[in-house]
């Protein structure tokens, strides 16, 4: 039995350092994300600062801070997230420490009653209580009652001063959360205001830039090249997906923890959509259609993976389906890029977002908020696209007609 409660003793103790090892883990790679998003917008902002002054209402300083907004709202989103995992942590703690009050409270009215009862059987009662009795049988049975009581009192004693210690420290746990947390709201405060102040340097660039014919030219020179990038960027995806599934499959065979293991066979089916899918935004028309497009003011033909949709200033953008943030990347001509991967080796891109709301690895619903449109040198166009394995889709047969 004593060597039964060692083990197990040993295993909560293995089980407490275990789970307080991923915990700092996940802290510390959390704050390394951080410093190394803050480190790209740093470098970005140097290289902005570098630029002279007419170089600074150019296409190329326009694309710097957008890319750092881009990186703003990774910080934001992070920020968020570890807001709400405090908010979590502080309502589990407030219900631990509500429980740990319930117990105390009861093991005091436990005591209060043993102190009455010692009370009425004080000075010599124990002693006249064991001569009282009316055999030796009753009076061990009486002997043992005692000893029971007296053990009884010490294990009060001691369950009591156990729970008020864990009662001290959830309480200092819990302040030193709600520390962090205001924190986190402070520094996400700072960082939305950072991100209002570079939108707004933004837009005065596009203003300036709008009329110039030489920047709208390089704007689409860049987005034939974005074109390419976004097919080895979903190359590159469908290899790291068919690694995962192969490191999960290893990884059951030998029993071991699986990481990352959603199961895109539970989602719901995207070939089933095909003319039925929901539009990325709630209004808007497609004003380049996919396939070869030709500008007759610039006299330029380009080749359209998806669609672009015009919409409003500030019009929200959501995901069109289930699935998992697979990447979010900064694609010059593009601009921040989310991609998404769906159910039967699907993948659809929102191009031109701001303000992103998610983060990679995410779980998302059909009608999940992705972010904002931003405005490009051309207006507030949301580039679309869709994918099965390496082949581009048509969006405009698989977006329900309006």
């Amino acid at each position: 039995m004593v060597k039964t409660i060692k083990y197990f003793i040993i295993i909560l103790f293995a089980v407490y350092f275990s789970v307080n090892a991923q915990s700092n883990n996940k802290i510390e790679e959390h704050n390394v994300a951080l410093m190394n998003l803050r480190s790209e917008i740093s470098s970005l902002q140097s290289k902005l600062n570098d630029l002279s002054d007419q170089e600074k209402k150019s296409l190329q300083a326009l694309q710097n801070i957008n890319q750092q907004n881009l990186l703003i709202s990774k910080v934001i989103t992070k920020l968020k997230q570890e807001e709400r995992q405090k908010e979590r942590e502080i309502t589990r703690l407030n219900s631990e420490i509500s429980e740990l009050e319930t117990e105390i409270e009861k093991l005091r009215h436990d005591y209060s009653n043993y102190l009455v009862w010692l009370y009425k059987h004080r000075k010599g009662s124990f002693l006249k209580f064991l001569l009282s009795a009316e055999s030796i049988n009753q009076a061990v049975i009486r002997y043992k009652y005692l000893n029971y009581i007296t053990s009884e009192k010490q294990d009060l004693l001691n369950q009591l001063k156990e729970k008020k210690n864990r009662f001290v420290k959830l309480i200092d746990v819990r302040e030193k959360e709600k520390l962090e947390k205001e924190r986190l709201v402070n520094e996400k405060e700072k960082e939305q205001e950072s991100l209002v102040d570079k939108k707004f340097v933004s837009e005065l660039i596009i203003t300036s830039l709008q009329e110039d014919q030489n920047a709208l030219l390089q704007e689409i020179d860049e987005k034939r090249k974005a074109e390419i990038q976004i097919k080895n960027l979903i190359a590159k995806l469908i290899e790291d997906e068919r690694r995962r599934q192969e490191e999960m499959r290893l990884a059951r065979l030998k029993n071991e923890e699986v990481k990352f293991d959603y199961n895109y066979d539970n989602f719901e089916n995207f070939s089933n959509l095909q003319g039925v899918l929901n539009w990325p935004v709630k209004s808007g028309k497609i004003i380049r259609n996919f396939g070869e497009n030709r500008n007759i003011k610039l006299n330029t033909v380009t080749l359209n993976y998806g669609v672009d949709i015009q919409t409003e200033k500030g019009e929200e953008v959501f995901a069109v389906a289930e699935g998992i943030i697979s990447a979010i990347e900064w694609i010059p001509g593009y601009g921040s890029v989310v991609i998404i991967t769906h159910k039967n080796n699907y993948r659809t891109v929102y191009g031109h977002i701001s303000e992103i709301s998610v983060i990679e690895g995410n779980k998302v619903e059909g009608g999940t908020l992705l972010g904002k449109v931003n405005q490009s040198l051309e207006g507030n166009i949301l580039h679309f696209e869709i994918w099965n394995e390496r082949n581009y889709q048509n969006p405009e047969v698989w977006l329900v007609r309006k």
